[in-house]
Order: C-alpha cells, then structure tokens, then sequence
C-alpha cells in the first residue's frame, strides 16, 4: 500500500506536469480535504498507509485535477472571509480581492441600513456582509437562476437574512432604493477570453464572466441606472478590471449627482474598485 508521503509526492508530480503553478497546495488540500485531516497531520502521519477507497478517490479527483478542472469544483467548496461555500460549473469561484467588495459594504452601511448586490453568483458577497452585520437587510440578484439556486443552498448552509431574487441588474426593482450597492459584474473582454487560465475559460460560466464592449456594457447599464436605486447620500462600489476604472470614474463625473468617486486598489496594488456616493442635495 502506498503512503500519504508517497501519494502527495506523486500528486505534486502530476500536477507540475500538467502547469499548475500551485501543485503542492494542491495537493495538500485534496488530500487533507478527502481524508478528513489537518495539513499538520498530513505530515505526522506520513509513512502511514492510505486506505485503498479514499486513495481510489483521491486519484480520480486527482486526473481531474491534472486536466485544470478547479480543485474548488472538485471538492465542491471554497472560502470567502469566514465562510465555507458551496460552488459547482453555475457559478464563479470566490476571488480574495472581491472580499475587500464585502469589506467596504460592512463598514459603510449605516446601522440599520439597506444593501443590493447585483451579480451575486454563490451568494458569497451577500452572505459574508450579513454574517458581519445582521443589521442590514440584504437582497442580492442575479440573472441566472441556476446561480440562485446555489445561493439559496449557501443562505441555508452559512445562515443569515438575505433576499435572493433573479433580476437582470435593476429590472426586478422598480421602485427599490438601498443605502449601499455592491456590484461584481462581468468584465472580462472578449478579446481576453481565450488566454484566460484553462480552470477559468474551461470550467467557470462564460456569462458571469464576459461582457460586450470591452467588457463594460453591464458595468456602465448599472451606473447609468444607479441614482434611481439609491438612498440619499447612498454609496456604491464596483469591482472591475483595472484598465476599466479610470473610464468608470470619468462615467460617473459625466453622469452627474455623485461625489467621493474614488478609485480603490486590490492586494496588488492594481487599481480593482471604483466607489461613489450619490450626493445629498442641500
């Protein structure tokens, strides 16, 4: 029988092989994940033999794993702030950056306030700023009712008081104004689509993804529609990719009747967020 030493070591291998620049985490976490262990015992246990059907399964999540498909997808899970969430092909995976979205929303929202997050997916945003502040009644919408589905489970799986409606952006709205609107929209460009990593182009929904005119026709739907669905002196933040801030902000000045449009930097220091507040009329 072969070891845990010795399984991770070839699973490392494999993946290397096949350009996964995170081949040993990777590994880790499918074998802990599928095992039911710690990572620190995955190391005290290493010269112990792996029982033959939990090695069977390892090494079939494992080629799937070598073919890019998202090891999230593959174990059906990932981490959003302090939030474990279901994830399956009908929605994206949680990115790090975004949780400074859910971060900005939790510290502007004013007690007993009102939020909107358009675009939803799995909920995470939603469902990270409820758990931070069960004061705010929350609604989040998405255009895919496959998605909502899976936020559902997520609202069920992590609690919280989240209204999830399918809406293209505003549509299902009339009338609905929020103190705070949160926007993770599709942005990536046609044109980028095919270098995108074979986990994201293959496996991930294109329509959560991509948008016409380089990626910014709902962006700009949104912000054009955005004053009709804000409380007075309301704010809203949208993730973005960094080329598309600058246009974004000059939008807004355009567009008129907002003030503090900013621009916020993600991990990297890369330019991921444009962020306003409706002005209050004197």
């Amino acid at each position: 029988m072969i070891t845990y030493s010795e399984l991770r070591r070839e699973l490392v291998g494999m993946f290397a092989d096949a350009g996964i620049a995170s081949a040993a985490v990777d590994s880790d976490l499918l074998i802990t994940e599928l095992a039911g262990i710690s990572r620190p015992e995955l190391f005290l246990c290493a010269g112990e033999p792996v029982p033959a059907e939990l090695e069977r399964h390892i090494r079939e999540l494992a080629r799937r794993r070598a073919n890019r498909e998202p090891l999230q997808y593959l174990l059906g899970v990932a981490y959003f702030m302090d939030l474990e969430l279901e994830v399956t092909p009908a929605v994206l995976i949680p990115r790090p950056e975004t949780e400074l979205l859910a971060e900005y929303a939790v510290k502007h929202l004013p007690e007993g306030g009102s939020m909107l997050d358009l675009g939803t997916g799995s909920g995470a945003i939603a469902l990270a700023v409820a758990a931070e502040r069960p004061d705010v009644r929350i609604t989040a919408v998405d255009v895919s009712s496959d998605a909502l589905e899976v936020a559902r489970r997520n609202r069920v799986r992590c609690g919280g008081e989240v209204r999830f409606l399918q809406s293209d952006l505003f549509s299902e709205l009339p009338g609905e104004r929020f103190d705070l609107v949160g926007a993770n929209l599709p942005y990536v460009t046609q044109e980028e689509y095919p270098a995108l990593e074979p986990e994201v182009r293959l496996f991930e929904p294109q329509l959560a993804l991509t948008a016409p005119d380089g990626g910014f026709r709902l962006i700009e739907r949104a912000a054009r529609e955005l004053a009709d669905h804000l409380n007075p002196g309301g704010r809203a933040i949208f993730e973005l990719s960094p080329p598309q801030a600058p246009r974004l902000a000059e939008l807004f000045v355009k567009l008129g009747g907002f003030d503090e449009i900013d621009v916020l930097a993600d991990y990297t220091r890369r330019d991921r967020f444009v962020s306003v507040r409706i002005a209050i009329q004197q």
